[in-house]
């Protein structure tokens, strides 16, 4: 099993053991505008081969001005004598590998696989009880009645048990016509369902966090100011560099983790045995 370290601030590296992983992670998973400088990457990139450890190179869901701050990126990566991956959010950032940069390797990032991630599916799952049934109130409908399921019934289980769009053989087919021979996935509370046998792609899995849902209406941005403003997509100083929320509800199983634009929950890795007979073969070790 490969492990891997996902890092988006290069000062981290600094408290990294060498052969602690084999790979470094690093960029920007969720916000274009924390994607690194090349000056940032050239560092980084010295320190791995320095451990002994290969490289991968995140990328966020971006606009046309992020989109312009990667290819600077990817001209860097393309001029290395070593295989480089890029992590990749974008469809659009997919085509430009494919058109453009040939020589770095893609991987689909886990915002393209497509998961039910919500912690509270899996208490759906797990309950159990009758339906209700409502009846309106209006004398002209009194035969009428609404049924309301308060669990998810049994044929939908294997779409929300952890199962992605790229247990699908057209998608696999799709992904190796575009030179993606490796996905990722996070590591749910309802477990992970994929059927990836003899499709030749593998598999990563990221953890302790599991990523939920994610958004360009940044709710840190502002968070130090006494009047919080409206929100919307705005200016920011990179406040999520500098706080991590807690958000608690009695819905949610697990605490959500709210950092910069995105939410995640916590969740044990699990028996590595179980990970590589589901057809897993890297870890990838997140910090927020």
């Amino acid at each position: 099993m490969e492990k891997a370290v996902y890092i988006a601030d290069k000062r981290r590296l600094k408290s990294l053991k060498k052969g602690a992983a084999t790979r470094i992670y690093f960029g920007a998973e969720f916000c274009e505008r924390l994607i690194p400088s090349i000056g940032e990457c050239r560092e980084v990139i010295s320190r791995a081969r320095d451990k002994g450890m290969d490289f991968s190179l995140v990328t966020p869901y971006v606009t046309d001005t992020g989109i312009s701050r990667l290819r600077c990126l990817f001209d860097l990566m393309s001029c290395l004598d070593v295989p480089v991956e890029v992590i990749v959010n974008d469809w659009g950032v997919l085509g430009r590998l494919r058109n453009e940069y040939t020589g770095l390797v893609p991987v689909l990032g886990r915002l393209l696989t497509k998961q039910k991630r919500g912690p509270r599916i899996r208490r759906l799952l797990e309950r159990r009880l009758p339906s209700k049934i409502i009846r309106p109130k209006e004398p002209s409908r009194q035969g009428a009645m609404i049924i309301v399921a308060e669990k998810l019934p049994p044929d939908t289980d294997f779409y929300y048990r952890g199962s992605s769009v790229t247990s699908v053989p057209v998608i696999h087919k799709f992904l190796k016509e575009n030179n993606v021979y490796r996905i990722e996935i996070d590591n749910l509370l309802q477990g992970i369902y994929l059927e990836m046998e003899n499709s030749g792609i593998s598999v990563s899995v990221y953890t302790p966090y599991a990523y939920i849902s994610t958004t360009m209406f940044c709710p840190t941005v502002g968070c130090e100011r006494k009047k919080k403003p409206f929100l919307r997509v705005r200016p920011c100083v990179k406040e999520c560099r500098r706080y991590t929320f807690r958000l608690r509800h009695k819905s949610m199983p697990e605490d959500i983790i709210l950092k910069g634009n995105t939410q995640f929950y916590k969740n044990g890795l699990g028996s590595i045995r179980k990970l590589e007979q589901a057809g897993i073969d890297r870890i990838v070790y997140q910090q927020l």
